[in-house]
């Protein structure tokens, strides 16, 4: 199906956009140029060029280690000599493997990229989601410090996350991830070769990324009827357009690698990155499943264990919050809630919060910066008492929009099975088992500021036990 914006339109695109409810009016155009297109990889040194980089200056390449192929070509090679070739200055950071062999997004990474920025630099990275925030964050980092802001374009290597339009950066601070403001890049290029041949793993895992808006979405109007988030618009969900319709349509075609299905593909990545950047939160593809996402990368971090795709695991979290949304919807009462008994002492919260994440982090490093966040979710959930009184009152109307916007597990299912994802914890790469996702669920509301279903299900008291049990037997049969 045609998608509603298509990114690839250009200065058309961005005039369309504009138009929608909720567009910040100071931003036009941040990304000057996004290429979806076969052989796009030969058109890398116009892109540096039309993003402002002078090729007679140093070209800062920020790329991992990763062995990466397009067709029969080592891609990385082929970019090196493609950029050689048009007479760039080119000057490799790469970043090296930690000892699970991934790289991670941290800021020793980070501050390895900014020292090798230099007045009249450009950026280029060549990688996935990882690789890209590291280097618009340490371009970011740069600007700050500097006030000089060095051209920047992104060549993406897989159709994984939604990093690649964002102007944020997931960082794991004191092992904790926390989303940082950081910058958009000025070009984007995707090779749709190059998508095409990337791992299957990262493929899905973008489709996955982006299924965490049926739960996202409707945790971001949830928070904003209790007040507890005022930035809600309608801009992310009318950008991005009808995702189950789009992702059933065109599941085939990406299980298949087609070059339509990698475009399609690359462009709703897109445009949810650009979702959150032009809504200035990560909130519109953040939810629950995003947070128990982060428990999850939290035990990995901690227990030096390599992390499956993000939006592999993402995937998984959203199935549980897509049935933790049923169940919430389907049994809440509102006439029931006490509402004196929704507000907890927030020095038993701190202990609570403490001591359940010493369990992973003995140090109190990790249980510190989630109480540093946690605390202003607390205090701004007792300030807006009345608005939580309010929506308890007008309940069904709130109700019926938050059923709009999510979505039947089996629809997600039809979608993750069409595309050849993974439907269950134990088939990642690492497994995970039900202790570490139990672990997870019933710590995610305790991690971060934003309000989502699970801490309305801690305020009022929900028997997450008994929801737990429900949830994990849906889920653990899906395979079948």
């Amino acid at each position: 199906m045609k998608l509603p914006y298509d990114p690839a339109d250009g200065t058309k695109f961005w005039e369309a956009i504009r138009k929608i409810d909720g567009y910040p009016a100071d931003e036009f155009m941040p990304i000057r140029q996004m290429l979806f297109e076969s052989g796009a990889v030969y058109k890398i040194p116009a892109a540096l060029q039309a993003a402002g980089a002078d090729p007679t200056r140093p070209l800062v390449l920020v790329e991992d280690r990763t062995p990466m192929k397009r067709g029969t070509e080592d891609l990385k090679q082929l970019v090196d000599a493609l950029l050689k070739k048009a007479g760039w200055q080119v000057e490799s950071v790469v970043m090296e493997p930690d000892a699970t062999g991934q790289v991670h997004t941290d800021m020793a990474r980070i501050e390895k990229v900014r020292a090798g920025l230099k007045p009249g630099c450009a950026v280029l990275s060549v990688g996935s989601g990882v690789v890209t925030d590291i280097a618009k964050h340490a371009c970011y980092l740069y600007e700050q410090e500097t006030g000089e802001r060095p051209p920047y374009a992104v060549f993406q290597t897989a159709n994984s996350v939604s990093a690649f339009t964002s102007n944020m950066a997931p960082t794991f601070v004191d092992g904790v991830k926390r989303t940082l403001a950081s910058r958009y890049p000025d070009a984007l290029v995707c090779d749709l070769e190059t998508l095409r041949d990337a791992p299957r793993e990262m493929t899905v895992a973008g489709v996955g990324d982006m299924l965490a808006a049926f739960v996202s979405l409707p945790d971001w109007r949830l928070a904003n009827a209790l007040g507890m988030d005022p930035g809600y618009s309608e801009l992310p969900a009318r950008l991005i357009g009808p995702l189950d319709r789009i992702f059933l349509e065109q599941a085939q075609a990406i299980r298949k690698g087609s070059l339509e299905g990698m475009s399609v593909l690359a462009k709703v990545i897109a445009l949810g990155g650009l979702a959150m950047s032009l809504s200035h939160a990560t909130t519109p593809l953040s939810g629950l499943e995003h947070v128990m996402s982060h428990v999850l990368d939290l035990q990995s971090e901690t227990g030096n264990l390599p992390m499956p795709p993000h939006g592999t695991q993402v995937a998984l979290a959203t199935l549980i919050c897509a049935e933790v949304y049923r169940h919430f919807l389907e049994e809440f009462e509102p006439q029931e809630v006490r509402v004196d008994a929704c507000y907890p002492d927030a020095a038993a919260m701190e202990a609570q919060i403490r001591a359940n994440f010493a369990t992973l982090d003995p140090s109190g490093k990790a249980g510190a910066e989630c109480w540093s966040d946690y605390k202003l979710k607390l205090e701004a959930w007792q300030a807006q008492r009345a608005d939580f009184e309010a929506a308890l009152k007008n309940w069904g109307p709130l109700a019926t929009r938050l059923k709009r916007e999510t979505t039947s597990i089996d629809t997600l299912v039809q979608i993750l099975r069409g595309v050849g994802a993974p439907l269950h914890w134990s088939e990642l790469n690492p497994p995970m088992d039900e202790r570490r996702v139990r672990f997870a669920f019933f710590n995610a509301p305790l991690m971060r500021r934003r309000l989502t279903v699970g801490d309305l299900l801690v305020f009022t008291g929900w028997d997450r036990q008994r929801l737990w049990k429900q949830v994990w037997e849906r889920v653990r049969d899906l395979r079948a």
